[in-house]
């Protein structure tokens, strides 16, 4: 009588093929997970360029100030002018540099490893954030347009 065998043994296409299909299902759920955990491959994706849902409004420049304030200020001096911690307003940080509003949003909600910058996304509503974020993007204009003014003002002639 003929031993049984495997249906893989005897098919070693079948074999690859099997395998071939756990390997994706595999890096699927690996991506899956990764996801779930706010792991994005370099350059982001459609939600890296996601424009503020706050920018110009007064009223949310106003209380993310009082947000920073109480949230941010003690590492990152008053008005994001920069401490302990990075300045917020001026060089990559401040609008049309390369952190985008939605980097410098998810740097205050999920953190940065491997520095002093912690998560604030369970404190602070993804709201309240993204008033930060407007305070820091209307300071940063006030702050350029008086180093502009304080320039125009050193080039005046005084004959």
């Amino acid at each position: 009588m003929k031993e049984p065998t495997l249906p893989c043994s005897s098919h070693p296409r079948a074999a690859r093929r099997r395998a071939l299909a756990i390997g994706t299902c595999l890096i699927l759920g690996l991506s899956g997970l990764a996801h779930g955990f706010g792991v994005t491959p370099a350059g982001g994706g459609p939600a890296a360029t996601s424009a503020n849902p706050l920018a110009g409004n007064v009223a949310a420049a106003r209380k993310g100030e009082e947000l920073f304030g109480r949230n941010c200020q003690q590492c990152h001096n008053t008005r994001g002018h920069g401490g302990k911690c990075p300045q917020l307003v001026r060089g990559a940080w401040a609008p049309g540099g390369p952190n985008s509003d939605r980097f410098m949003f998810d740097t205050i909600s999920k953190g940065r490893p491997n520095t002093q910058m912690g998560s604030f996304g369970l404190a602070l509503s993804e709201e309240e954030i993204w008033q930060i974020v407007t305070f820091l993007r209307e300071e940063a204009v006030r702050v350029k347009a008086t180093a502009r003014k304080a320039a125009d003002d050193d080039d005046a002639s005084w004959y």
